[in-house]
């Protein structure tokens, strides 16, 4: 074992973070240069031998560069595995290795920077202090709101006659915008409707589509053309119209009305084989678990907050920037597929720059009290609950499950579907000790 053989020495760079200079002696050097070569030796090719019968000291000058290097590749890493076992360190992250010296006949050293788990103590996580149900989770009004929603899916439009447009009528318009005189459509190439559009319905709303846009149609009638006036606030999603003033020439088409269709038993079997009350009671059964499943994120999320708040200890700097790479990442993705501009983006550089670090650190200090209280209360994730999760990421992500392992088998990251179980199981656990306030 290299532990009997090698010398390890810690030197101190910061509570998570150390230097390891590892040294094997030269008769263990000598030991794991003869295993190489000897195995060099079983298959090397040299003319007038046979393979594998050709003499050790002609392959050792044969293939010394390669024998070298293939020592390096696989003794170093050996060498670090076992130092760290032999010092009890619980390394986090990738080492990084430094100062490899190494010569035929004398001792292989080697130093490593590595960044360690913390050592601190677990706050009183038990019994934490969460909100309690609300007693009016799932009111009637909620009920009133969802059951018109559904409704609103089989409405039918019918024209009005005789009245201008009002507050909750849906309007047909031709609009077309400019700003300075410039087509907006050719200011925002991909801005959608809000340059222009023929034949739009817009639902005649207060702070519906554009700042005043439909309020300034209340009064109109079909056939009338008005010019409207929009200011872009500060928040606006395109950044090239942030703070502009445009001008949209505007023609009112059609005036229609929304009605809907009764709740009454023919429309509940027609279109959920169910009577009225059967519905109304589906759907306040729905709001029930929606309303627990909302109550219960809520409460673990005070938990993490308290969790955070209570622990302090420093964390591995290297397991932080990883993060805060991957929170990046996440952050840019969802603003581009919201249409946010790049230019945007530039911008706030700074300040997504300095969310995604305060994240990141959130996360990794979780991740290590999590890790400790599972470790204290043998909360464990079995082969079972592994494979429900990978079951259901292939639901989610409509991947074959053979497909999707051998993907989490290349990127190596069963053992972050791992820690998401764990910590899963862990929240709830904890959630199950608090106490409701």
């Amino acid at each position: 074992m290299f532990a009997s053989l090698m010398n390890v020495a810690i030197e101190e760079i910061s509570a998570c973070q150390k230097r390891l200079k590892i040294e094997m002696p030269a008769n263990r050097v000598n030991e794991e240069l003869a295993k190489v070569t000897q195995s060099f030796q079983q298959h090397a090719r040299i003319p007038g031998f046979r393979e594998g019968k050709a003499p050790v000291g002609m392959v050792e000058k044969r293939f010394a560069k390669e024998i070298e290097e293939e020592f390096k590749r696989t003794v170093v890493p050996q060498a670090f595995r076992e130092a760290v076992k032999q010092k009890s360190l619980r390394v986090v992250g990738s080492p990084k290795m430094e100062d490899l010296h190494f010569q035929r006949g004398l001792s292989l050293s080697f130093s490593t920077i590595v960044d360690l788990a913390p050592e601190f103590s677990l706050p009183d996580y038990k019994k934490l202090k969460i909100s309690a149900p609300a007693p009016d989770a799932v009111s009637e009004e909620k009920v009133a709101e969802v059951i018109e929603r559904l409704l609103t899916q089989w409405a039918d439009y019918k024209p009005i006659e005789g009245r201008p447009v009002q507050d909750g009528d849906f309007v047909v318009i031709d609009f077309k915008g400019t700003v300075d005189g410039k087509p907006i459509s050719e200011i925002v190439p991909n801005g959608g409707v809000i340059g222009g559009a023929e034949k739009f319905w817009l639902w005649a709303k207060k702070d519906i589509f554009l700042p005043g846009f439909a309020e300034a149609l209340f009064g109109s009638n079909p056939s009338d053309k008005r010019q409207i006036t929009v200011h872009f606030p500060a928040d606006f999603a395109q950044a090239e119209l942030i703070g502009k003033t445009a001008l949209y020439d505007v023609t009112v088409n059609e005036l229609k009305e929304r009605v809907l269709p009764a709740l009454d038993d023919a429309f509940a079997q027609q279109h959920f084989k169910l009577t009225a009350v059967e519905l109304k009671q589906h759907i306040r059964e729905d709001l029930k678990t929606e309303a627990t499943k909302e109550l219960s994120h809520k409460q673990t999320q005070e938990i993490i907050r308290q969790l955070i708040e209570k622990a302090n200890f420093e964390l591995p700097e290297s397991l932080v920037k990883h993060e805060t790479q991957k929170l990046l990442y996440d952050i840019v993705q969802r603003n581009q597929q919201a249409g946010v501009p790049e230019a945007t983006l530039e911008e706030k550089k700074s300040e997504i720059v300095a969310s995604a670090t305060t994240g990141a650190r959130e996360r990794v200090k979780l991740g290590f009290i999590i890790s400790r209280i599972a470790e204290q209360e043998k909360i464990e994730v079995t082969q079972e609950e592994m494979s429900a999760e990978i079951q259901t990421l292939s639901h989610i992500y409509r991947t074959p499950v053979q497909k999707l392992l051998q993907q989490l088998h290349e990127a190596g990251a069963f053992g972050e579907v791992e820690e998401r179980i764990l910590q899963r199981k862990t929240l709830e656990f904890l959630l199950k000790s608090a106490i409701t306030q």
